[in-house]
């Protein structure tokens, strides 16, 4: 079982909705899945009940009861664990990385957001060396400041995902309905970077699980 935990110390990131596409596309790819929901405002626990019995599993939880909860998605033959985490409680989101074995970190391209990018790693990597990955999130359509953040990010030797999250109405229009964009439309523009987001992430792991981990970074890998 692969424990993924979402952090960051900057609200309104987009986390609990990266959370909730990630643990769908793995679902979607026939993966055992289940959403650990630490966030206090329980976004992806509403998102759960508006969605109804459908996969994955959306169970919530805090820093007491996480590792026994763990084992108890570990024991019902959970593939893939994903943690959403809050902004606020920096010993909650450290719980969560203390047990993964990856840690994302959605950031927008915008100033505010990257200059938190190197605070939520520390946080994330303050007990012990573990691979992490920044994932660029509601990113516009136009310019380029994806381009520009990652320029920023990579000159700080933090790893970046090559796949991109755009700021796309259908993400709120999925939301709605307890869905995300790859249910809703497999071939719009935000499923497919969903589904290119997912790839990485997942081919990242295998290799994660192949070799040691020797520095917080990850490698970069091919998920074409």
């Amino acid at each position: 079982m692969k424990i993924i935990s979402l952090i960051t110390q900057k609200g309104g990131s987009g986390k609990s909705t990266l959370a909730e596409c990630l643990a769908v596309a793995a679902t979607l790819d026939n993966k055992a899945v289940a959403i650990l929901d630490m966030d206090p405002q329980g976004s992806a626990i509403s998102w759960k009940q508006r969605r109804g019995s459908s996969d994955p599993a959306v169970l919530p939880v805090t820093m007491t009861n996480l590792s026994e909860e763990i084992e108890r998605v570990r024991t019902s033959g959970a593939d893939y664990v994903f943690i959403d985490t809050p902004a606020r409680l920096s010993d909650w989101a450290m719980a969560a990385a203390k047990v993964s074995d990856l840690v994302i970190i959605p950031s927008r391209p915008t100033i505010k957001d990257l200059e938190r990018v190197e605070a939520s790693i520390k946080l994330s990597t303050l007990d012990n060396i573990r691979p992490v990955l920044v994932v660029l999130n509601q990113v516009r359509s136009r310019g380029n400041r994806d381009e520009q953040a990652e320029n920023y990010i990579k000159s700080k030797n933090f790893p970046v995902c090559p796949g991109r999250i755009g700021n796309r109405v259908m993400f709120e229009d999925a939301d709605t309905f307890g869905l995300t964009p790859q249910e809703v439309d497999q071939e719009g523009k935000a499923a497919i970077e969903i589904k290119h987001v997912y790839k990485y992430i997942s081919h990242l792991l295998d290799q994660i699980k192949n070799e040691p981990v020797s520095e917080q970074t990850s490698k970069v890998v091919n998920y074409e």
